[in-house]
């Protein structure tokens, strides 16, 4: 386990459980090693050849194999994880409870468990508390009211989603480009060619802009909601 090589340190606790009755110690490091080859559903395939029963017997082998469940994703049966539970005190079982709705990204039934038993985590997990909240309490930018602030000045829904560099030459291109129109028609009237033509320009600049500003805004909650969701995955796997 300590050369990193976790594909092989498993194969060889698979290869010691299929000589011998199962101990905690080889399950304990068997689903260690598992976890940290990250192949999920492998993982998972040969855990109930070994009759996964046998890796939910005990607190340790129980919380190992929780703990293999959330860093997959939990994409194993609920039954399996319920039933993993089962010898965990509650503080143990409020922490795989609450990553289950996080790592299925079940964000409605994650907040309503993290409310419920919101004392018990901020006693045993108030990181994790803290790092859940402000999940629950981001607030989304609107793409409509970017869009609606830059159709008004243009680039000014990009200075909203925090795109100023963006702002500025959106704001710079259709001016420049409706001024160089303007000057031609008031030069030569509706005949004025370059009037026309920078008329175009600036009409696409300033349509983009719209268009642009409303995608910057979701662009900018994605980001700040992935930094997050990452501050809070992160959090989880060091209470593993």
């Amino acid at each position: 386990m300590n050369t990193r090589q976790y594909h092989l340190a498993a194969i060889e606790y698979e290869r010691i459980l299929n000589i011998s009755s199962a101990d905690e110690e080889t399950g304990t490091n068997l689903l260690k090693a598992y976890r940290f080859d990250n192949n999920c559903t492998q993982s998972f395939q040969n855990l109930r050849a070994f009759e996964i029963e046998n890796f939910l017997k005990t607190n340790t082998l129980a919380k190992e194999f929780l703990n293999l469940s959330l860093a997959c994703n939990c994409i194993g049966p609920a039954g399996e994880f319920e039933q993993a539970l089962l010898p965990l005190d509650a503080n143990n079982r409020a922490f795989y409870r609450l990553g289950y709705h996080f790592f299925r990204h079940e964000n409605d039934s994650l907040f309503i468990f993290k409310n419920s038993h919101r004392d018990l985590l901020a006693h045993s997990y108030p990181s994790l508390l803290y790092s859940v909240e402000k999940l629950e309490n981001f607030r989304r930018l609107s793409p409509g009211l970017a869009a609606g602030m830059s159709a008004i000045l243009p680039g000014s829904g990009k200075a909203y989603s925090g795109f100023w560099g963006d702002a500025l030459m959106s704001l710079a291109f259709v001016s420049t480009n409706a001024w160089l129109s303007y000057r031609g028609f008031d030069k030569k009237g509706v005949q004025s060619a370059s009037g026309w033509i920078f008329g175009g320009i600036s009409l696409g600049f300033y349509l983009g802009n719209i268009w642009g500003s409303g995608h910057a805004a979701r662009t900018r909650n994605e980001l700040q909601y992935e930094k997050l969701y990452d501050e809070a995955k992160n959090n989880f796997h060091n209470h593993f």
